[in-house]
């Protein structure tokens, strides 16, 4: 997510800028090292060209002068000569995945790894026609205070570190910066825009099977992942029975643990819901799809039918638990949803007609056919799903810690002045 990967990048930025001057480990880098540090810094000025671009109308900078420019389009030109000027190329996926020894190439290494992963949210949801006016200025001070902080560092790595590459016009690129922080940050910040972004697939738990309440969480992960594809009705029926079990057992684990009690109400209630769903599912059938999510199923209920009210669980696991049940139920309220639309669930409904077919014995079953789904007006089993089963997205919430990290993170990086460094300012400014 946004919010995730800019904290990456600040943490390891402001943790660099506290190392000093004077710092040990700064001034005795090898060249190898410098010029990886050099792709780390290419990385992490790319971030910032695309969160300018992404939280700006995207405008042509051909023709223009400083004078007629605003901040932010000043900011992205500044940025673009500046990765102009680069010598060192991107850096590759072994060299953001592996560890250095070299604590302050290592601190590098994350504040990069933060930014190629960040470069992921502007596609996922971070454009400037998908965020409010309010987001695209928080993201736009972040992009700010980011370059801020890389031309902070670069100042000090040029006085300090033999062969290191300055960056051109540094001053000029430093000097937008703060301005464009100054413009960013006149109106109330949105923090709500770091729950957005791009969040890695939720993909199979392989491997053995965890002990307690683990395995639950597997097989339901597990689970989730399966419910990509339409289960048939039979499997459809046996996935409703073995979320009432999980939610049934792991209702009796929750008020063990300090501030479970609110859990294992919802839980309950969870099982009654899809019991209720269970009864009037009986006559659904559905021949199109397979078995594979009811596997998972029968996994997740096999293993919490094992777990005992003793059994040692973390508040983190249940969090977690909590989760893949909201998912599951979204995801299963959309299947069946699907199903009626496309009308590939079918419910079995009586007719009231006599069997005069001879035969049979006196008793005769009563007739009935199978119509689709979504035919009978107010069908139960999709009122259950609307009213019960999809609960209505929750806003997400903003971690109380977001501003106070922003304004440590900008308190933290020195102005060209505390350091005697005069900022050349263009003519006609």
């Amino acid at each position: 997510m946004y919010g995730e990967n800019t904290a990456l990048m600040r943490e390891a930025l402001g943790t660099l800028m506290q190392l000093g001057r004077a710092s040990r480990g700064v001034d005795d880098l090898p060249a190898d090292a410098i010029q990886l540090i050099g792709s780390f810094r290419h990385s992490i000025t790319v971030w910032c060209q695309q969160a300018v671009r992404a939280s700006n109308p995207s405008t042509e900078g051909g023709g223009t002068t400083p004078r007629t420019r605003g901040p932010a389009e000043e900011l992205r030109v500044r940025l673009t000569e500046t990765r102009a000027s680069y010598s060192a190329p991107l850096p590759t996926v072994e060299q953001l995945a592996t560890p250095h020894p070299h604590h302050v190439v290592d601190l590098w290494r994350q504040a990069a790894k933060g930014a190629a992963l960040g470069e992921h949210d502007f596609p996922a949801g971070l454009t400037y026609a998908e965020v409010t006016e309010e987001q695209a200025m928080t993201v736009l001070k972040d992009a700010a205070e980011i370059t801020r902080a890389l031309t902070g560092l670069d100042r000090r790595s040029t006085a300090a570190v033999r062969g290191w590459e300055p960056i051109a016009e540094a001053d000029l690129l430093g000097r937008a910066a703060v301005v464009c922080a100054a413009h960013a940050g006149y109106g109330e910040p949105d923090y709500s825009v770091d729950r957005r972004g791009w969040r890695p697939p939720v993909r199979l738990a392989d491997g053995p099977t965890l002990p307690g309440l683990g395995g639950v969480l597997q097989a339901e992960n597990n689970l989730l992942v399966r419910l990509r594809y339409q289960p048939d009705g039979h499997s459809l029926r046996l996935i409703l029975d073995s979320q009432r079990i999980v939610s049934h057992h792991a209702a009796a684990l929750a008020p063990a643990v300090r501030g479970g009690r609110e859990l294992a109400v919802r839980w309950a209630e969870r099982a009654s819901t899809y019991a209720l769903l269970i009864d009037q599912s009986r006559n659904l059938r559905g021949l199109i799809g397979h078995g594979v999510a009811a596997a998972q199923g029968a996994l997740a209920a096999s293993r919490a039918r094992t777990l005992s009210p003793s059994t040692p669980v973390e508040p983190r696991a249940l969090r977690h638990l909590d989760a893949l049940f909201i998912h599951i139920d979204r995801r299963i309220a959309h299947t069946i949803k699907a199903g009626a639309d496309d009308r590939s669930y079918l419910i079995r409904v009586g007719i009231p007609r006599v069997d005069l077919t001879p035969g049979g014995g006196a008793v005769k079953q009563q007739r009935s056919r199978h119509i689709p789904l979504d035919v009978p007006q107010r069908a139960q089993l999709l009122v259950t799903v609307d009213q019960r089963l999809r609960a209505p997205a929750r806003p997400a919430p903003v971690s109380p810690t977001c501003a106070t990290e922003r304004a440590t993170f900008a308190n933290s990086i020195p102005h060209p002045r505390q350091e005697g460094v005069s900022q050349r300012v263009p003519p006609g400014l």
